[in-house]
């Protein structure tokens, strides 16, 4: 797959379609040919516009084929699209666009300013304003927003070899075909799924965007062969097929064609993953970021459950002496950071010889699968001087019979650990009861700074809570700590007492 051609190709495809499902179920399609149409279309109204190579195109629109078509038009013309997430508040249009140096703003808001395009409209002729910048780094193929390895939200230069480079590894890996059919339900502002989009223009296999809010009644009757989901995604589905047993197996409810899923962007339960392989779902879990690519991937034909499967190159891979993954390969995905915001994390990720530190500490088996241990910035030190990774806790505690989820965090004194803890069933208090004693008996086993010394149970997992989830699907791990910090205090409060919350397990 190569960028510069994969409109020439895309437009040979007069059967391969890509649908459009709205928040109220409307349905809009067009064949490869036909979007490829609309893109050059687009691409002319760009030039008419003023637009120029280098350019920046900014959108803010929610997932669409209009969305799609602005991005093959910007390729199109040389243009850099901009992407912004769609909770991005534009207060005033024209700010924005000089703020952003944009030649083009593509939102839906008000036309306050000439270069402001809605996401079915066109641009008025020469419109482009003189702050427009213009990027003359050939390899820049798109700019994007990520929280990025240090957490913050920050820009991201794309490039366009590393996204040649993954797009290619996945197919060699995975098999997808004209055959294929593809799902997208996160917002196209997400690198990963626009390479879900070349990847199905170039092959002609078939595509179809819909809102989170409707997956799960497109996903059975859009029946596709494959989809990428983040942890929370699986959950559901798992929980809503179990309520609806009559109505078949977890194939069929996932529209009865799935060839493999794919799970990544935050760790997943292992009594997920067990439960689809169980009733045989293919299931996979992979690794990677934005600023590298994909790290490391379990294949169809190729997996181990539980790990986040082999390195896809060994050779551009080493780890630090305290099991940070650091990647250096020719074509990773990002370039660099803008908009840092004065992070001074940011500035430790992209070292001047090419390397990336991911800040993800992991481990390799004897067989070349990878262990992910944890997160840099969520290492607990203890007031001892100890350091643990919470999700390596986690895992000693996860077998446990009635535990639901686990979430350990630092005590509000930061001298011991503590878990929030969701039970299988929250409303058996003798349940809870149960799971304190076992919990007591799986510390027994651990190091004295690796015990849960007290708990607070929580009646939903965190993990499906979207107030403890970021922007990109993850656990916040300080939100999680301070949800457990005032659950300590209230139950303190209500007991009359003033006992510090590590005085034991089961506070």
């Amino acid at each position: 797959m190569n960028l510069a051609g994969l409109l020439d190709r895309s437009r040979t495809h007069t059967t391969a379609r890509v649908t459009e499902i709205d928040i109220t179920g409307k349905r809009r399609d067009l064949t490869h040919a036909e979007l490829t149409e609309l893109a050059h279309d687009r691409a002319r109204q760009l030039t008419a516009a003023g637009v120029r190579p280098g350019h920046l195109i900014g959108i803010r629109a929610s997932n669409g084929l209009d969305w799609l078509a602005w991005d093959l038009a910007a390729l199109v013309t040389g243009a850099r699209l901009k992407a912004f997430a769609d909770t991005t508040e534009i207060p005033d249009p024209g700010d924005f666009i000089a703020e952003h140096r944009l030649a083009l703003l593509i939102a839906d808001v008000p036309p306050t300013a000439p270069a402001v395009v809605r996401p079915d409209g066109a641009p008025e002729p020469d419109v482009v304003p003189p702050t427009a910048t213009v990027v003359e780094t050939d390899d820049i193929h798109s700019l994007v927003y990520s929280s990025g390895t240090s957490g913050r939200l920050k820009g991201l230069e794309i490039s366009g070899r590393g996204t040649e480079y993954v797009i290619n590894r996945f197919v060699a890996a995975f098999g997808v075909t004209a055959r294929d059919r593809h799902l997208i339900f996160l917002p196209l502002a997400n690198y990963q799924q626009r390479l879900s989009v070349y990847l199905c223009l170039w092959l002609g296999a078939d595509l179809v965007l819909a809102p989170y809010q409707r997956v799960f009644q497109a996903v059975r009757t859009e029946r596709p062969t494959f989809l990428i989901g983040p942890p929370v995604f699986y959950d559901t589905a798992l929980q809503l097929s179990t309520k609806g047993q009559g109505a078949g197996s977890l194939g069929d409810f996932l529209g009865g064609h799935i060839r493999f899923l794919i799970t990544g962007m935050a760790p997943i339960r292992r009594d997920t993953l067990d439960a689809f392989w169980a009733q045989g779902v293919p299931l996979l879990e992979a690794y990677g970021l934005t600023e590298t690519g994909m790290v490391a991937w379990n294949s169809p034909g190729e997996h181990r459950v539980g790990t986040v499967g082999r390195l896809i190159d060994p050779d551009a891979v080493t780890f630090l002496d305290d099991g940070e993954l650091v990647i250096n390969r020719p074509a990773p995905l990002g370039r660099g950071y803008f908009d840092t915001d004065g992070d001074p994390a940011a500035a430790e990720v992209f070292k001047a010889d090419g390397t990336i530190l991911t800040g993800d500490y992991g481990r390799l088996d004897e067989d070349g699968f990878l262990t992910l241990i944890g997160r840099k910035k969520d290492v607990i030190a203890l007031g001892s001087g100890r350091k643990v990774h919470p999700a390596e806790i986690e895992a000693a505690f996860t077998g446990i019979e009635g535990v639901s989820e686990i979430v350990v965090v630092a005590t509000p004194q930061s001298n011991r650990l503590g878990a929030i803890v969701t039970a299988t069933d929250p409303a058996d208090p003798l349940l809870h009861g149960r799971i304190e004693q076992r919990i007591e008996e799986t510390n027994a086993t651990l190091d004295a700074h690796e015990r849960v010394m007290s708990l607070v149970f929580s009646a939903t997992p965190l993990r499906s809570d979207p107030a403890f989830m970021t922007a990109n699907m993850k656990l916040s791990r300080d939100r999680a700590a301070a949800h457990f910090a005032a659950a300590v205090k209230e139950e303190s409060a209500a007991d009359g007492a003033a006992a510090p919350a590590d005085s034991g397990a089961g506070r």
